[in-house]
């Protein structure tokens, strides 16, 4: 269902007045006794009330109502039921009364009621004229009914527009598209809206809307686009305009349409089986333009919505057509395109080996030279040619090229590792190498520094290891002479030589001897750290606030009175240390 239908749908649960320009909703009266049918009375309107009767859930639908979480929809909700709806002048004459549902009808829906009365009820109310002012200021609406058996559509104030005389009603809206789910039809007080049903009686479609008529004649009945209909005889399809001139006579055993073409088939299609039935192109003009040679045609989504172009299959593999049946791409592709959001389709191959393919939209391919190609970052791609691995842009220009050993995905800081010849470097993520491939290894830190491993070549045994800090543009911030760099803050890193550890800032500087035997993290600009056998504290700047002999250090926290103490132990004894360094108690 359209939007504009839903928010109409939901609007037609209200019955509102307009009074001095002001618009207000018009009281409901509730038969509060009355036990068995629950009863809702609208208000008269020109000398006619509306009584809606709700067999399953009236008193859902009263307290919702009168709780205002929504208004009420005894007759309208799917999940109320089957109801009925009476019409009745003010001497308290029945008028009309139907059974009404929720949603179209085919010939197996329909439950026998006997309490439905006849059609001629409705041409009183008809030949009696209601004024349109009668309606709802957004307009009037149809509804399903039944009786005896039989399906017709009656407007706001029960006034029929097809008589009760079908086996099946299907709507259809602005878009030839069926509504399948309807609670009532479209608001058709607008001149540029208009409703569309096909009708079944005896076993035959037809078609009816406010200007045209098309009596049941046909097996199906299916409205395409403006002025084209799908109809089926003899268990074969065709085409019809308005005037039920062929357009293409029905020899097929499946016509289909999509957009400005169609698709035929002599193909027996018992199972429907589209992935393997093979379709022919018939133009806008209704030529036929191809023999039967695709099959599973699909959408392509572009920006998540369809782009007008199909992805279909051939013998030889799969390709894309545009919307009046031309091929516009090689036909030697396998899975239907994939990220077309970004600027490019990626597929398969059908006969290469499922090579991975990237097309632009133009579907001209990206990389063809390359031995694999895959997405990377920012429309860049890896392509591999042999064993070493590059980069190239929507272009087909080379970004980087093939003489890496492998490069990984970007980090957190938009920096990638490059691998070449066993030493490790860094690419950006627009495929710029900021440092080059000459570290043993490297690890990118939580803010934006790298840690930068060399080892000593005449080292046989790998384990002469040091450790320096670059910073993102692979400036050096320290010198190789570190056996570990950590981050314990943003801005803080401890270092170790040896057994004894160190503090730097974040520009590599030591703002502490590496002296200590341990150093653990920073919170609340302190950090604990050991000397020798006893704890201390040290803040931001490396500043020592306590002496190292204490035990059993917690961080620094805020107290009730919110200033930042710490708890530790000397002698045994449990004191409170302050921000100073000083003992509080």
């Amino acid at each position: 269902m359209h939007l504009k239908n839903y928010i109409f749908t939901i609007l037609s649960l209200l019955i509102f007045e307009n009074s001095n320009g002001q618009i207000t909703m018009s009281s409901l009266e509730f038969d509060k006794d009355k036990k068995g049918p629950n009863t809702i009375y609208y208000n008269f309107y020109n000398g006619i009330q509306m009584i809606e009767i709700d067999y399953n859930n009236y008193e859902k639908a009263r307290i919702a109502h009168e709780d205002m979480i929504r208004p009420i929809s005894s007759i309208r909700r799917i999940n109320y039921g089957h109801n009925t709806i009476i019409l009745r002048n003010k001497n308290g004459e029945l008028l009309h009364q139907y059974n009404l549902r929720g949603k179209t009808f085919k010939s197996t829906d329909f439950l026998p009621s006997e309490k439905c009365i006849t059609v001629s009820h409705a041409s009183r109310l008809d030949a009696n004229y209601i004024a349109k002012t009668n309606y709802p200021f957004y307009g009037k609406y149809n509804f399903y009914v039944t009786e005896n058996n039989k399906v017709g559509i009656i407007d706001t104030l029960g006034t029929p527009i097809l008589e009760v005389v079908y086996d099946a009603i299907l709507s259809y809206g602005d878009n030839y598209n069926l509504n399948s789910y309807v609670m009532f039809d479209t608001r058709n007080d607008r001149e540029d809206e208009t409703c569309f049903y096909t009708i079944k009686r005896d076993g035959k479609w037809g078609f009816k809307s406010d200007k045209l008529a098309i009596e049941p004649k046909y097996e199906e009945l299916i409205p395409l686009k403006k002025d084209v209909f799908k109809i089926k005889k003899n268990t074969k399809y065709g085409l019809i305009n308005y005037k039920e001139e062929s357009l293409i006579e029905p020899i097929y055993t499946d016509l289909i349409y999509k957009n400005d073409f169609y698709l035929y088939t002599n193909d027996a299609i018992e199972n429907i089986d589209r992935y393997t039935t093979l379709y022919g192109i018939i133009d806008s003009n209704f030529k036929i333009k191809t023999q039967p040679i695709y099959s599973n045609l699909e959408d392509i989504i572009e920006n998540y919505y369809p782009s007008g172009k199909y992805w279909a299959c051939k013998t030889d593999g799969c390709g894309a057509i545009d919307k009046k049946g031309n091929e516009i791409s090689k036909f030697k592709y396998g899975s239907i395109p994939q990220n077309p959001y970004n600027n490019y389709y990626r597929t398969t191959g059908f006969r290469d080996g499922n090579k991975h393919y990237i097309l632009n939209l133009d579907f001209e391919e990206i990389g063809k030279n390359y031995d694999l190609i895959y997405e990377w970052k920012n429309l860049l791609f890896t392509v591999k040619k042999g064993t070493k691995f590059g980069l190239i842009d929507l272009d087909n220009k080379v970004v980087l090229p093939c003489e890496y050993d492998s490069f990984w995905e970007t980090s957190r800081n938009e920096l990638g590792t490059l691998i070449k010849d066993k030493k490790y470097g860094v690419i950006t993520n627009k495929g710029i190498v900021v440092i080059p491939c000459k570290y043993d290894d490297l690890y990118f830190t939580v803010d934006n520094t790298i840690v930068a491993t060399l080892i000593d070549a005449n080292d046989k045994t790998n384990r002469n290891r040091k450790v320096g800090l670059l910073d993102a543009n692979g400036k050096l911030m320290t010198s190789f002479i570190y056996d570990e760099i950590e981050t314990i803050d943003y801005g803080f890193y401890r270092v170790r030589i040896d057994s004894k550890y160190g503090v730097l800032n974040k520009d590599g500087k030591e703002i502490t001897p590496v002296k200590y035997d341990e150093i653990y993290r920073y919170r609340n600009g302190f950090c604990i750290a050991k000397l020798d056998f006893g704890y201390g504290y040290i803040d931001t700047s490396g500043k020592e606030i306590t002496h190292f002999y204490y035990e059993k250090p917690t961080d620094f926290n805020y107290n009730a009175a919110k200033k930042l103490t710490a708890k530790a132990y000397l002698s045994g004894k449990e004191i409170i240390i302050d921000e100073n360094g000083k003992v509080v108690k």
